[in-house]
């Protein structure tokens, strides 16, 4: 039974790694051209380089990307609660609220939150997740 769960686990991972492989490759490109300068194509690189030729890169992609994490630094995403009908109590949520707003505070999610929009604005995608471990003691 184990090795069943072992079994569909890894063929999951392979199809999920086939689907999204053109999706990490673009965004692996994206990210050099956007974050690294990497602007020229490697053959017209080695050829200029070859003839003495210069390569120059003026990279005005950063300030724009910096742009764009810096307004959403002003509107950070955050996690809200909500009670969800009559019969749940306001109260509660608001309690259920205030305790995620002290996780985040305490695990820096911040740095999470930048990340993730960085990485969508210079790759195309980015993304966080919510751990739902509890630590006991």
């Amino acid at each position: 039974m184990a090795d069943d769960i072992l079994k569909d686990g890894l063929e999951a991972f392979k199809q999920a790694e086939e689907t999204e492989a053109q999706n990490r490759e673009e965004f692996l490109e994206d990210t050099r051209f956007a974050k690294l300068g990497e602007q020229w194509p490697e053959t017209i690189k080695q050829q200029r380089e070859t003839e003495g030729r210069p390569c120059l890169t003026i990279n005005k992609m950063n300030a724009i990307i910096r742009q764009v994490v810096n307004d959403s630094r002003q509107n950070r995403p955050s996690i809200k609660v909500h009670p969800a009908d009559s019969n749940a109590d306001p109260e509660t949520a608001e309690v259920i609220s205030g305790m995620i707003r002290n996780i985040e505070q305490s695990s820096d999610a911040a740095v999470a939150y930048d990340t993730g929009i960085e990485n969508a604005v210079a790759g195309g995608f980015g993304y966080w997740r919510v751990n739902l471990d509890y630590a006991l003691g």
